[in-house]
């Protein structure tokens, strides 16, 4: 696991990028903190931070060379299969002088070029360069875990696994009105987009070959595909119950101390479950809040922990302790990303960090398997009963009474509320809308530039066109695999897990389980009422029953009362009329906001409060 970043003089009329591969490695230092390491060879500058995981002898410094000098990698990620691909290579007669995976994934890419990448099993950025050919090979992994941006600035070709690493390779910092537009809806930036004009980020199972020809992007993995190829079994159960075990046992394989992080959810508890099983003394840790019970989910983790007999260790976090991190939180981000729950997410990463390097989670399995509120909704939607008829006929009235994720009566009315007002509405403006956490129309009065019709048209049809490539609730499972999983919670976990120096790996996103997943009817993984039915019926088993059979809470933070409380301050210092008109913002339409969170009934508008105060840290330390 390392921070990765170079560049490819694909003009040699520009002048090269020299010394500022340096510069770009200082600013990801926190993702590699054991070892630096750079390469100028031809047109390409490679440059690697490095976080040491399998072998952690120097034999694994990076970039990494291979014995006949031909070939060169800046590699970030796990390969969780390189001991098979190893072996197989010894076989033919291989030799290697380490324990890496890296050493592995380059062999491969020796031996077999691009194709290399189907082998491998896990997740990775990387670049490969060719001294012969003068050529470089950039790829990101399947399902987008590891992430990576790149731009052409004259005539050079750059990539960096952060934001603000590429800028300090020569970057252009030309903010993108839509991309704006985007986050405030969304609070990300939808792939490939990025908050500045001309700077993507590589879409997941794609790569790009560098020459002087230029750079040219490829597909290189079609889940569609893949899963069309799966051999189905006569006992699903089983096959899942292998393919996720094997999963776990693989990514508990390291140099360095293991552990796994523990809601007390289905899908972290399965983890964690099925890791003690192979990992003696295993640790867990979770996340509790100690003024507001209402979001504290750490006794369910504590009663997971004891059934499983894993050592331990819940966080209880005050309000104060929230407060005292945001600023860790802004820090760490270097393109505007709102999701509230990166901030718990930050403080369980740092604090595991002292006990562990790697800790497995749960991530993915929502996405695979269906178990998001919205996916029942969808299910309700598309065959109402009674209960759901009723909801609709009071439409009105949910939208009468005070609306907000701060109580359970008020969550509830805000879930009533939003299922009646877009029961009307087809599969792709449902999507759209659930992937978003404010009004579209609100998002773009709060952008001064305004954006061409079309091109907005054309980003939100990127969004939705997998709903059609896989027929029913799978097509909404793969739009959000496509979406929600790498542009929200893997940015999530890089993000937090990353400025912490913590490896963070997930069994549910495992090539195997994933298209074992998509192979299977849509009925088999969730029904009414019951979201991820296969793993509830398959792993239940190894748990208590409260586990398997409570509803999903999800990794939220008490945003509102933190924002009215020991962030007020803060938000009166930041939120002002002439911070909002520098960073490109409308003040009137601000206002407006400002005032619903400060009223008896501020609904949802703390979340866009964050997102202004997410934003404007931004710029503040970016832009100006």
């Amino acid at each position: 696991m390392c921070g990765i970043a170079g560049s490819f003089q694909i003009d040699h009329g520009h002048p090269p990028t020299g010394e500022r591969i340096d510069a770009a490695l200082q600013c990801i230092a926190h993702r590699g903190p054991d070892d630096s390491g750079k390469y100028a060879v031809g047109s390409a500058v490679l440059g690697q931070r490095r976080l040491s995981i399998i072998d952690t002898s120097p034999l694994g410094h990076q970039p990494f060379t291979d014995e006949g000098g031909r070939y060169t990698i800046t590699f970030n990620g796990e390969v969780f299969n390189f001991q098979a691909l190893k072996a197989g290579l010894e076989a033919d007669g291989h030799v290697f002088r380490s324990r890496t995976d890296t050493e592995v994934v380059l062999r491969l890419f020796s031996v077999k070029g691009p194709d290399f990448l189907h082998d491998l099993n896990g997740f990775f950025a990387l670049a490969i360069h060719d001294s012969e050919k003068d050529t470089l090979f950039v790829a990101r992994d399947r399902f987008g875990v590891k992430p990576l941006l790149w731009t052409v600035v004259d005539g050079r070709f750059l990539f960096a696994s952060e934001l603000r690493a590429l800028i300090a390779l020569g970057a252009k910092r030309d903010p993108d009105p839509l991309s704006t537009e985007q986050y405030f809806t969304h609070h990300y930036i939808p792939a490939p987009y990025s908050v500045f004009k001309g700077t993507q980020k590589l879409l997941p199972g794609h790569s790009i070959s560098i020459s002087a020809s230029g750079a040219t992007v490829e597909r290189w993995y079609d889940p569609v595909e893949a899963c069309k190829r799966v051999v189905a079994s006569p006992d699903p159960k089983k096959q899942l119950f292998d393919l996720l075990n094997d999963a776990v046992r693989l990514r508990l394989i390291s140099d360095v101390p293991v552990g796994t992080f523990l809601s007390g959810g289905v899908d972290s508890s399965i983890v964690s479950a099925l890791a003690a099983a192979h990992h003696k003394h295993l640790h867990t840790f979770s996340i509790g809040y100690a003024d507001d019970p209402f979001f504290d989910e750490s006794p369910y983790a504590e009663e997971v922990a004891k059934h499983i007999g894993s050592e331990h260790h819940t966080f209880k976090l005050t309000r104060e302790d929230l407060a005292e991190n945001y600023a860790k939180l802004l820090k760490a981000t270097d393109e505007p990303f709102a999701d509230s729950s990166a901030l718990p997410s930050l403080i369980l990463c740092e604090r595991t960090r002292k006990k562990v390097t790697v800790a497995l989670s749960g991530d993915g399995a929502d996405e695979v398997f269906g178990g998001y509120r919205k996916h029942q909704a969808e299910l309700r939607w598309q065959a109402p009963g009674t209960a759901e008829k009723a909801v609709l006929a009071l439409a009105p009235l949910w939208r009468m009474l005070p609306r907000s994720r701060n109580s359970p009566w008020q969550d509830r009315v805000r879930q009533y509320d939003r299922f009646a007002s877009l029961a009307r509405s087809g599969p792709e403006q449902r999507f759209l809308e659930l992937a978003s956490f404010a009004d579209p129309i609100l998002a773009r009065t709060l952008v001064e530039q305004g954006s061409p019709e079309q091109e907005r048209t054309q980003r939100q049809q990127r969004i939705t066109a997998p709903l059609s490539l896989l027929p029913g609730m799978n097509g909404v499972l793969l739009a959000d695999l496509f979406t929600t999983l790498p542009n929200d919670m893997l940015h999530k976990v890089d993000l937090t897990s990353m400025a912490n120096a913590l490896e963070v790996r997930t069994p549910f996103l495992d090539l195997r389980v994933v298209e074992f997943a998509f192979n299977l009817p849509a009925e088999a993984k969730l029904r009414l009422g019951s979201g991820k039915f296969i793993l509830r019926d398959t792993f239940g088993h190894l748990l208590p029953s409260t586990v398997m059979t409570r509803s999903k809470k999800g990794f939220e933070v008490p945003l509102f009362d933190l924002l009215r409380g020991p962030l007020s301050g803060l938000v009166r210092e930041m939120i002002t009329k002439e911070n909002v008109e520098e960073a490109g913002l409308v003040w009137t339409p601000t206002q407006r906001v400002m005032a619903e969170f400060n009223s008896t009934s501020p609904g949802t508008s703390q979340a866009t409060v964050h997102a202004l105060l997410v934003y404007l840290s931004w710029w503040q330390r970016h832009m100006r």
